[in-house]
């Protein structure tokens, strides 16, 4: 029986905050259709869980402990990747400060605590952005997928600063989108809703909002990480997505229908 080639067999991708939650269950799908995959995450045990993982299923993984913050380490983690596989070929920028799961009146905001989620969600995208370019470049399929939020685009009770960089992201990926469209690379941005450690503690804590939360989805489920989130991701990096670009794609199950 004839079987398919992987989709993304021979690129390169390198994840954030792929030492769990959405972020892993990304690079797993990108690892599962053949990339080489290049964790990066602000712990290597929790990155060593996930490439784990990956070679537990003949995949390909390299680690690497990074501060995304911090302008060196992207470029150290980038050229590393390069190092390593000869390329790179598709960056997704995952990585969230995780303060950004609980609501915080705007009156309750600090400068501490606007700066810490800043620089995970503006500040890495930038960084990443840049280390990647010339290596994009390089690749006849570059791709750069940042992810967003749709609090960034209708906004969210007590979570202003989270709202507010998500919408700051959506415009930096239409940006990037018409700079690089020259060199063929896409830019798109996806708006997850998955069951991941904070939302699980949540509901956890709140079980009569669970069975609120799944009358709201469409499909009737939340997303899972790997099957739902990790798997549109590796759609809109393959070549079926190759003329879809500048796009703010919600992978939501039909959770936010007006965004």
């Amino acid at each position: 029986m004839k079987t398919s080639r992987p989709r993304l067999q021979g690129r390169t991708a390198l994840v954030t905050g792929a030492g769990g939650g959405v972020g892993r269950g990304i690079a797993l799908a990108l690892a599962a259709e053949g990339a080489n995959v290049v964790i990066v995450a602000r712990r290597k045990s929790t990155g060593d869980e996930t490439a784990g993982l990956i070679t537990r299923e003949q995949g390909t993984a390299l680690v690497i402990e990074c501060d995304v913050s911090v302008r060196a380490e992207i470029d150290a983690a980038v050229s590393l990747a390069v190092a390593t596989f000869g390329g790179l070929d598709i960056a997704v920028n995952n990585a969230v400060n995780r303060e950004a799961a609980y609501p915080l009146a705007l009156e309750d905001v600090t400068d501490v605590k606007w700066h810490a989620q800043a620089s995970v969600s503006w500040d890495a995208a930038y960084f990443l952005a840049q280390a990647a370019l010339p290596h994009l470049k390089s690749s006849v399929r570059g791709c750069f997928v940042v992810l967003a939020s749709n609090l960034g685009m209708h906004g969210g009770a007590h979570n202003p600063i989270y709202s507010a960089l998500k919408g700051g992201v959506r415009g930096f990926v239409k940006a990037l989108a018409r700079e690089w469209g020259p060199y063929q690379i896409t830019v798109n941005a996806i708006g997850p809703v998955a069951a991941t450690e904070p939302t699980e503690m949540f509901l956890n804590e709140h079980p009569e909002a669970l069975e609120q939360l799944m009358r709201a989805f469409p499909l009737g489920r939340i997303g899972n990480p790997r099957d739902d989130i990790g798997r549109a991701v590796v759609a809109i990096c393959s070549d079926d997505f190759g003329f879809v670009t500048a796009q703010n794609i919600q992978v939501d199950g039909g959770l936010y229908t007006a965004v």
